[in-house]
């Protein structure tokens, strides 16, 4: 039930926020750069309500965690690290980004290839351990974050694309990506960070997914 009402209220949290008049009037209020601070670390803060409550709730198996799981967990991780480390950088006012200015759409970096990288990388994450968690309610916390970025991507692309115009979006989003100095700074940053995290893993999680990996060769 705990494990319910924490993804209920994260959820929710980003609706209510999100899509109504509170993100404007906050972002009127405090400037865009304090409303992202102050999201991001409610977020942070909910998601840690949320892993705490699946930490600490009755498991009950769905299905035996495959041998292969743990390479896939180890790779699509990383990249959901480098997603978010470059789109934490990129100049981005096509989607949820900590930089609007400074983006030129003729040469728009990274966001040419992916143009909502800290929702993708958010949602690759959760996607990455749906296989080697295979138990209730690991599974409503891994698929339901996964479901809902993937809801988001869409959302996000539909709001942004109609708030901009057909043709304005057309031009924003028609060149081709590469690698700016952003890009590399951030897949730089998106590697460390997810070096960071396998070693903190078993303290923060009690999982130690580097132990399972060298156990495996």
């Amino acid at each position: 039930m705990m494990v319910l009402i924490a993804m209920g209220v994260f959820i929710l949290s980003h609706v209510a926020i999100s899509r109504t008049v509170i993100k404007p009037a906050l972002i009127e209020r405090w400037g865009r750069s304090r409303y992202l601070l102050a999201y991001s670390v409610l977020s942070v803060v909910l998601l840690a309500w949320v892993i705490w409550a699946v930490l600490s709730a009755d498991r009950i198996p769905l299905w035996t965690t495959p041998v292969w799981s743990y390479h896939f967990a180890a790779v699509v991780t990383l990249v959901s690290f480098i997603l978010l480390g470059v789109g934490a950088l990129s100049p981005n006012p096509l989607s949820v980004a900590f930089r609007r200015k400074g983006f030129d759409p003729v040469r728009p970096g990274f966001i040419g290839w992916v143009r909502h990288p800290i929702i993708w990388g958010l949602t690759l994450w959760a996607v990455a351990h749906i296989p080697a968690n295979g138990d209730w309610p690991s599974l409503i916390l891994f698929a339901g974050s996964a479901l809902f970025g993937l809801i988001g991507v869409q959302r996000v692309e539909k709001r942004f694309s109609e708030k901009s115009g057909p043709q304005q979006w057309s031009t924003m989003t028609s060149a081709r990506g590469h690698f700016d100095s952003a890009a590399v700074i951030g897949i730089c940053l998106g590697f460390a960070l997810w070096s960071l995290f396998l070693l903190l893993h078993p303290v923060l999680f009690g999982v130690d997914p580097v132990g399972m990996l060298l156990g495996l060769l």
